[in-house]
């Protein structure tokens, strides 16, 4: 799922914010989702934004997350893997 994160800056003299998106299969403001965040956010900024902090993150909503760039499909045309018989370890029938 898509998700839109609001970073900030501490308080000094610069302060920035800045709204990101990212991809979490995690619920909005879990520890992962969180942490999915704060790992798209350090892609994005670097070293800067490593004392950022992020304040808020919300679900993009489905129709937004359709006007985006559309992933196609992958089609397997190989053979399926043939299921390999698991061997008995008891040997029936044989009293030791």
């Amino acid at each position: 799922m898509k998700y839109r994160a609001t970073i900030v800056s501490p308080k000094g003299v610069n302060p920035k914010s800045s709204i990101i998106e990212f991809e979490s299969e995690y619920r909005a403001g879990s520890k992962k989702n969180i942490q999915d965040a704060r790992y798209k956010m350090l892609e994005l900024h670097g070293s800067e934004a490593v004392s950022w902090t992020v304040k808020d993150v919300e679900r993009v909503p489905e129709k937004e997350q359709q006007s985006g760039i559309e992933e196609q499909l992958m089609l397997d045309f190989r053979d399926p893997e043939k299921k390999k018989r698991a061997r008995r370890n008891v040997k029936r029938g044989i009293s030791g």
